[in-house]
């Protein structure tokens, strides 16, 4: 959510992540010498150490508690106390604008804790005036359906929006442009083709065409990206630091954006995978297949990490047939996200991975924290001057 809070014009002036590798990752993309970066699980966390006169407090608390995706929903999950450790914080903070964003099953499957969540929000501090809000990415130009709730809360004395939801930028249209009685023009739904081709810094490459087999040369190149090489076998620690690099292929060079080092192959399989499509997740999970002309399924924390699947094994046919296509880089992920190619993923590659499904788009967030700002910290401004006009 960080990085959408900058896209709105927000300086973050404290942090807190509680896994390591988003620790790094945060530390490289983020700090400043003037952060107050503390890691940690913030529901351990002493409150008064952060700054006074917040504008916001954000936050994203663990879903796995709130969300179905595991097969099962337990009320009691303790992740979901960490929900609720935005009350202690909003109580002792007294921030502007409370913003919580999490799974549609913090309210579809978990009313009753919701409600009070809301409740309790609604006491903490000089009190709060709180809205549920259910978002889908790609109404706001995301490539991707993915929705997701935000908790909003404006503190008592602040002008509450005319709108609580932002105003849809994109609409479900096979793009063509829909036009609506308030003047507004929508353009259809930004779909995975356009992310790959036209988000970031262009075109992304392609892996099986602008990376080497196991045993090319080329990995010699490719090792420099690597930043952890106790084990020489890994090759998908992607120094963080680096932006952006490029390797020499057939007497070119071709841009390789971090995180986007595909996993090792040899020859043969390369060969037979060449002309898979572009980011297909395979006909094997239908409903996770991303079709080129539409917005992408959710992102989850496993996207594309399950390996190619090979049937049919035999010593004749050591390497089977090929029944799935390839699985999607963590670049790709990340471009579906709408995170920018600069902004790289610390860790291994699963931690890579679920950094980069786990992440709030920025392009929401950005659009959210805007809405907000413009809707009540801009209009208190206006509001506090005309009250110092002299009578």
């Amino acid at each position: 959510m960080t990085f959408g809070l900058f896209l709105a014009g927000f300086h973050v002036r404290a942090a807190w992540e509680i896994r390591a590798p988003e620790r790094y990752t945060y530390h490289v993309q983020h700090c400043q010498g003037n952060d107050l970066a503390q890691y940690g699980d913030a529901t351990n966390v002493d409150p008064s150490k952060v700054p006074d006169d917040l504008s916001v407090l954000a936050g994203g608390p663990s879903c796995q508690g709130w969300s179905a995706a595991g097969g099962t929903v337990d009320p009691d999950d303790p992740r979901n106390e960490h929900a609720f450790s935005m009350v202690r914080w909003a109580d002792a903070c007294e921030p502007q604008l409370v913003l919580v964003e999490n799974v549609v099953g913090m309210t579809e499957l978990h009313g009753p804790l919701h409600s009070a969540l809301v409740d309790e929000l609604e006491e903490a501090g000089p009190g709060y005036e709180v809205r549920t809000l259910e978002l889908n990415a790609a109404d706001y130009g995301v490539p991707q359906r993915r929705k997701r709730v935000f908790i909003v809360g404006v503190r008592d004395g602040l002008p509450t929006p005319g709108t609580w939801t932002p105003p849809a930028t994109h609409r479900d249209g096979q793009r063509q442009l829909l036009e609506f009685s308030n003047g507004r023009t929508l353009t259809g739904y930004t779909t995975a083709r356009e992310a790959f081709d036209n988000g970031g810094d262009g075109p992304l490459p392609r892996p099986l065409e602008s990376q080497s087999p196991a045993d090319d040369p080329v990995h010699a190149t490719i090792d420099d990206l690597v930043a952890y090489r106790d084990d020489p076998t890994d090759r998908h620690r992607v120094d963080p630091h680096s932006v952006s690099e490029f390797i020499e292929r057939d007497g070119a060079e071709v841009w390789m954006p971090p995180n986007h080092v595909e996993i090792d192959h040899d020859r043969e399989t390369r060969a037979g995978m060449a002309e898979w499509p572009l980011g297909f997740c395979g006909s094997s999970t239908t409903d996770r297949r991303l079709h080129p002309d539409e917005p992408a399924p959710t992102m989850t924390v496993s996207q594309g990490t399950p390996p190619v699947h090979f049937s049919g094994r035999s010593p004749a046919d050591p390497h089977g047939s090929i029944d799935a296509v390839r699985r999607l880089t963590v670049r790709e992920v990340a471009r579906l996200q709408t995170f920018p190619d600069s902004y790289a993923f610390a860790g291994t590659k699963t931690e890579q991975y679920r950094q980069a499904g786990n992440a709030v788009p920025p392009l929401v967030a950005a659009t959210v924290a805007t809405h907000l700002r413009e809707q009540v910290l801009e209009a208190s401004s206006v509001t506090d001057e005309q009250r110092e006009v002299p009578a």
